[in-house]
């Protein structure tokens, strides 16, 4: 229960285009589709299990997904009313879906809620508004996810968005957000949050956890770090260069395999339009590859990594000719393309949130107009 003592004691979101405009009025959903389109086509090495499940119908935005104590926990932000919230909703490996608790009323219009198991439990955490600037907040939930307990303050930010990043450690949680005019590293526990790492210059920073493995990527215009630590590094952080050159690398997302090596998928703006690229790095720091991943044209966007045994898979939404459409792509040993892409949703779909339950990935997402969607998807 680490953070017990320490609750006592106490907006620019995608980088890609807009949606295309459709008419208003309700629309029957449109069913997914994959790439395996017939004879001479390759198969996706990914199927749907079951259909889309709705968990929210209300106007939603940028949604975090959990595998814990056997179900999936999602949460996500609310823009409905005036008002708005994170809340939080059980998903049942049957398609059910609880009751959505309300975690936070929001003081701004910042959240970018992030789900992490720790030993308290599961956690959410997300970005606000304070008295002078950004607030990074964190509650703990129940099984089901139940609130607990009362907001926790993980830290404070200058910047316009702070893009709060966790991963558990076996001391406590990692916390990472944007300052002005870099980034910060902190550990918080039971006796609140210890000394801070700053991280001068460092943008969209990312973190992802195995055990008392931690990596953290950070971006410098062009240039994609990652250092990979054991426990909480010191008084500084030096990175592995990744990617370096013309354009801009925005929004890291991290894996960690069972060899400690470091997965990174990225948005790359080197050809001019968003893609999404894929690298390996292995526990020395060693880059082993990199592969673009989307296989088709069109802006892509806000990138998801997870990791199945020796696979990885990259959910993201991309613009293939019109509205944005929620795709997965799978890389074998090697960062070899594994099977086509398996296209996940309808039209309209952006921020997708991805987790590996050991069996199955887990894939959420929000769409324009129709709130919280998610879909389980089974791999060969």
């Amino acid at each position: 229960m680490f953070l017990s003592g320490l609750a006592a004691a106490i907006g620019v979101l995608g980088c890609g285009s807009d949606e295309t405009p459709e008419p208003s009025g309700a629309k029957p959903p449109e069913p997914p589709v994959t790439t395996d389109a017939g004879p001479g086509v390759e198969e996706a090495a990914c199927a749907p299990l079951g259909g889309t499940v709705v968990v929210s119908q209300e106007d939603g935005i940028t949604p975090s997904l959990l595998w814990t104590n056997g179900s999936y926990l999602l949460a996500w932000q609310t823009r409905t009313g005036g008002t708005e919230e994170v809340r939080v909703a059980r998903i049942g490996t049957d398609g059910s879906v609880s009751p959505a608790h309300v975690v936070a009323t929001l003081a701004g219009t910042h959240a970018l809620p992030t789900l992490q198991a720790t030993s308290s439990g599961p956690m959410v955490t997300w970005e606000d508004t304070g008295p002078s600037g950004l607030v990074i907040q964190a509650r703990t939930l129940g099984a089901d996810g139940t609130p607990t307990g009362q907001p926790i303050q993980l830290g404070t930010s200058d910047a316009s968005e702070a893009r709060p990043a966790t991963a558990p450690m076996s001391g406590g949680l990692a916390v990472a957000w944007m300052e002005t005019p870099g980034a910060r590293l902190g550990l918080v526990n039971g006796a609140g949050m210890g000394s801070t790492t700053a991280l001068p210059g460092a943008r969209f920073p990312a973190l992802a956890s195995r055990g008392n493995e931690l990596a953290l990527a950070w971006s410098t215009g062009g240039d994609l770090s990652i250092a990979q630590t054991t426990g909480m590094p010191g008084g500084s952080v030096t990175g592995t260069v990744v990617r370096t050159g013309t354009g801009e690398a925005r929004l890291p997302s991290l894996a960690l395999d069972a060899s400690g090596a470091t997965l990174v998928a990225w948005e790359d703006t080197r050809e001019g339009e968003e893609r999404i690229y894929l690298a390996r790095v292995s526990a020395s720091g060693a880059k082993q590859g990199e592969v673009r991943v989307e296989d088709a044209e069109g802006s892509a966007n806000w990138p998801a990594v997870t990791v199945m045994g020796e696979r990885a898979a990259v959910a993201y939404y991309q613009f293939q000719g019109g509205p944005p459409s929620i795709f997965l792509s799978v890389f074998g040993p090697g960062l070899a393309r594994d099977g086509a892409t398996l296209r996940v949703s309808g039209k309209n779909a952006r921020f997708p949130a991805v987790t590996f339950t050991g069996s199955e990935l887990g894939v959420a997402w929000a769409e324009k107009d129709a709130g919280i969607r998610m879909r389980r998807v089974a791999c060969d």
